[in-house]
């Protein structure tokens, strides 16, 4: 059973003939003759009369209730991917983490809301690795991530495009007693008291790690989920953190945070785009993908030769 064979009967059973039906499908008569018998030769039954005029017999009028049923459902399936495709409907499910969502993705909800009203948007925080979890389970379509490099190890199915960066800097209060010391090394910090995000954060595992080669835990003062409270409560003497330079930059003009210099590191920070390398790009994700190079200018890099030929698969 065919489409072309369910259109020739329906047209047959609209019309009340082979000849009207073959001029409206642009098919000569025994062309619909054989599509017709095709399916009464599927079913065992007849489903038309011929005659002076063609009649539906009882198993033709029972198909075509379920004819009909599918073009109507046909139609609506048409008519949803269009809406689809111009943005009048659909669904974008976007996972950031904690930072980005705080600081970067309100701004971007609040454009791509403008442009898409109609589009359902589900977002969520978390850490990269839950993010990236996500997407390699096809849990989210698109992660948007700060991590320490421009590429998470450990996730072969998915593409990193890094779309803006950010120098990190170890900060204390001024009257931390490491702030006395000039360049430190992370011997200098076996014994300190940290200000850091959650277990899942990135950085506190970089600072873990680097603590453990030297045979020491990582002692943290207080954690907490946010830049602004670990800014906050670095300022008082708690401990110490690692900061987007940026964000501290008032406070260390101003002399509310010292720097901390570690020799032999410098640290940064890249906020990435991620999603899966065989994820289809629909339409909804097509448009955040267009607002995310727009807002940061990131062209070059999501058309980078390493990448390119995979975005141009998928959003081309």
């Amino acid at each position: 059973m065919t489409f072309e064979q369910l259109r020739a009967f329906q047209m047959v059973a609209a019309i009340g003939s082979f000849r009207g039906a073959g001029e409206g499908l642009r098919l000569s008569q025994p062309a619909v003759s054989k599509q017709i018998k095709a399916l009464e030769t599927e079913l065992g039954e007849r489903l038309i009369e011929r005659g002076k005029s063609a009649q539906l017999t009882a198993a033709g009028m029972a198909l075509l209730r379920h004819v009909e049923n599918f073009a109507r459902m046909l139609a609506a399936a048409k008519e949803e991917i269009a809406d689809l495709r111009e943005l009048r409907g659909g669904h974008l499910s976007v996972g950031a983490t904690h930072s980005i969502a705080t600081y970067i993705l309100p701004g971007l909800i609040e454009t791509y809301k403008a442009r898409y009203p109609k589009v359902n948007l589900r977002i969520e925080a978390g850490w990269s690795p839950q993010i990236t979890g996500r997407l390699v389970t096809y849990d989210l379509d698109l992660g948007l991530v700060m991590i320490p490099s421009p590429k998470l190890a450990g996730f072969p199915q998915l593409i990193f495009v890094p779309f803006a960066m950010a120098d990190l800097v170890f900060v204390a209060s001024p009257d931390h007693l490491l702030t006395k010391k000039g360049k430190l090394t992370w011997n200098d910090l076996k014994d300190a008291s940290w200000i850091l995000n959650q277990e899942g954060c990135q950085f506190r595992a970089y600072i873990e790690k680097r603590l453990k080669e030297r045979g020491r835990p990582l002692k943290v003062e207080v954690e907490v989920i946010g830049l602004e409270l670990q800014k906050k409560l670095t300022q008082l003497g708690l401990g110490i953190s690692l900061l987007p330079k940026k964000l501290v930059a008032t406070e260390l003009r101003q002399g509310a945070l010292k720097a901390l210099t570690v020799k032999g590191t410098k640290l940064q920070s890249y906020s990435c785009l991620v999603f899966r390398k065989d994820k289809y790009i629909h339409s909804a994700m097509k448009a955040f993908l267009k607002l995310l190079e727009d807002t940061f200018n990131v062209a070059c890099s999501l058309n980078h030769q390493a990448i390119q030929p995979r975005l141009a698969r998928n959003i081309g």
